[in-house]
C-alpha cells in the first residue's frame, strides 16, 4: 500500500495531463460538428467517457492524498461514503450488485481516514471476490452502544467453521488459485487494532460478515 501511494500521485499527473488533451480537443471537435450528426454523437460520447475517467481520478487523488500517520476527529458515514465511491468506480466484479446504507447519525471517532478508507476496501474487495455471478456485497454503517460498526456482507458460499480463526491471518486465503492473496483481511485487521477497534466474523445465515467495530469519539 505505500509503495503504491508513492506511484499512484506521479500517474495521477500524467493521466491528467492526458485527459485534459481529450477534453480539450473533444471541445473543439464538437464546437464545429453540427447538432444530431452522427459525428457529433460518437465525440460526445468521447467527452463523456473522457469526463468519467476525469471523476474516477479525483476520487483517487483524494484517497492518495490522505495521510498515513496522524489521527484526526472525522465521521465514519463519509469514510464509508468515500470507499463506496472507489468500490462503484473500480467494479471489481461487473456481475455483482453493490449496495451501501448510512446511519443517521455522523459516527465520529478518532482516526486515519486513510487507513480506515483501506481497511474498508479491503473488506469490501474480500466480498466481491467471495461472490458469485448475480449475488450482492453490501456495505452497512450503524452504531452499536459506544462503537461505529461497519458492517460488509455478502451471499458467497460462506466460510468454512474450521477455517474462521485462521481468516485474519496474514497470507491465509479460503479461495487458492482464485486470485486471494490472504493480505486484505489482515491488512483490515492491523488498521483496526490502530484505532483501539477489532474487526470479526459474525455468524450468517449464508455468505459472510465482517464487522468492523471502532470506539465512537
Amino acid at each position: 500500500m505505500v509503495a503504491i501511494g508513492r506511484l499512484t500521485p506521479a500517474l495521477i499527473h500524467e493521466l491528467n495531463n492526458s485527459l485534459l488533451v481529450l477534453l480539450g480537443t473533444a471541445d473543439l471537435e464538437l464546437a464545429m460538428l453540427p447538432e444530431g450528426s452522427k459525428e457529433r454523437e460518437r465525440m460526445e460520447t468521447v467527452r463523456d467517457a473522457g469526463g468519467e475517467i476525469r471523476d474516477a481520478v479525483s476520487q483517487l487523488a483524494g484517497f492518495t492524498r490522505a495521510p498515513l500517520e496522524g489521527e484526526e476527529q472525522l465521521s465514519l458515514v463519509e469514510v464509508g461514503q468515500a470507499a463506496a465511491a472507489l468500490t462503484r468506480r473500480l467494479r471489481l466484479q461487473r456481475d455483482i450488485d453493490f449496495e451501501d446504507k448510512y446511519c443517521d447519525e455522523d459516527l465520529m471517532l478518532r482516526g486515519n481516514e486513510g487507513q480506515l478508507i483501506q481497511a474498508l476496501l479491503h473488506m469490501l474487495t474480500n466480498g466481491f471476490l467471495a461472490s458469485t455471478s448475480g449475488g450482492t456485497v453490501r456495505l452497512e454503517l450503524v452504531r452499536e452502544g459506544n462503537e461505529a460498526v461497519a458492517l460488509v456482507s455478502d451471499e458467497g458460499a460462506g466460510i468454512p467453521p474450521e477455517q474462521a480463526e485462521q481468516v485474519f491471518e496474514l497470507f491465509e486465503t479460503t479461495r487458492l488459485g482464485q486470485h486471494g492473496s490472504g493480505i486484505g483481511l489482515a491488512a483490515a485487521q492491523a488498521i483496526a487494532r490502530r484505532h483501539g477497534g477489532a474487526l470479526e466474523l459474525r455468524p450468517a445465515a449464508a455468505g459472510t460478515v465482517f464487522a468492523l467495530r471502532l470506539p465512537l469519539a
